[in-house]
């Protein structure tokens, strides 16, 4: 059945969680929503080259089984609806997990999702494809030799940042409102950073990074990109818990951080890095870093 009041289906800029509302409200479908995200994807990516992989008609699937259970007066989840993508170092029933190299795509396709791309589906959310990162994750600027950089979506001419250049140009640049990269020394942060959205790399063993390919296994974080603060909690919550498939994921469980939104950050103590980083900034860096100072009204500095 269609919503009774539909949405426009270019909401390139709404949030995750602003999404998830609409389409458990039947505001708008969440078919609607995957075909809208597909849609961009074929009219946007030739510039940004985050993506490598789609798998359209997988998420038609997964978007029908959502409007399903909606229609059905059931729960759809805290992500109903919303469109996201991998780093092609998660596993993808049916994909070939490239780790960004050439030779690991003609391996057999993968026999079954990474655990995180489970959880997110058990919350509702609807994979639309993986995307470009560094080789083997050994990278800092967003730059493939095989599959082509990865462009900063708010200035083409410059570097996404990496090695989840992918996942920081997608996000940014209105393709989808959340993705999972990997981080193992900045690969999370790096391109959060650069495309000027949010990124989180969780407490190690936090997150299960089952049937996903590994750099660096005693080091390696798997988290989510986002445009807001609220989506990157909202799809942490959805991935947390025990796995047995990861034998450095904490036995301990789930402790939600959704709610702790509603805190501010009044309680933080916030301090600018003085030293060294002060005096090696650019004049656009140390601008941007007193204008975020200013509106946090941060007044201490540490050496």
């Amino acid at each position: 059945m269609k919503p009774d009041a539909v949405l426009p289906v270019d909401m390139e800029w709404l949030s995750a969680s602003e999404i998830a509302d609409a389409v458990s409200s039947r505001r708008v479908s969440a078919i609607d929503v995957t075909d809208g995200a597909l849609r961009r994807i074929a009219a946007h990516d030739s510039r940004l080259n985050s993506f490598t992989d789609l798998v359209a008609a997988r998420a038609r699937e997964t978007a029908s089984r959502v409007d399903a259970t909606i229609a059905a007066g059931g729960k759809a989840g805290p992500l109903a609806g919303v469109p996201f993508a991998v780093k092609n170092l998660f596993d993808i029933e049916g994909v070939p997990t490239r780790a960004g190299s050439k030779i690991n795509r003609d391996r057999a396709v993968s026999s079954r999702d990474a655990t995180l791309i489970e959880r997110l589906e058990a919350a509702g959310a609807v994979l639309v494809g993986a995307l470009n990162m560094g080789e083997y994750a050994y990278d800092f600027t967003g730059e493939n030799a095989h599959d082509g950089p990865s462009r900063n979506p708010h200035d083409l001419t410059r570097m996404a940042g990496g090695s989840s250049g992918g996942s920081g140009s997608a996000v940014g640049g209105g393709l989808v409102p959340l993705a999972l990269g990997s981080d193992t020394n900045g690969s999370i942060r790096v391109p959060s950073s650069f495309c000027g959205i949010f990124g989180l790399k969780p407490t190690y063993g936090r997150l299960s990074r089952a049937r996903s390919f590994p750099f660096v296994a005693s080091f390696d974080h798997l988290g989510p990109f986002a445009r807001t603060t609220r989506d990157l909690a909202i799809a942490y919550d959805a991935m947390q818990g025990p796995d047995a498939d990861d034998a450095a994921c904490v036995d301990r469980p789930i402790e939600p951080v959704t709610p702790l939104l509603e805190q501010g950050i009044g309680n933080l103590r916030i301090a600018v890095a003085g030293g060294y980083f002060k005096s090696s900034l650019a004049p656009e860096a140390r601008e941007a870093m007193a204008r975020v100072a200013n509106a946090l009204s941060v007044t201490r500095e540490v050496e």
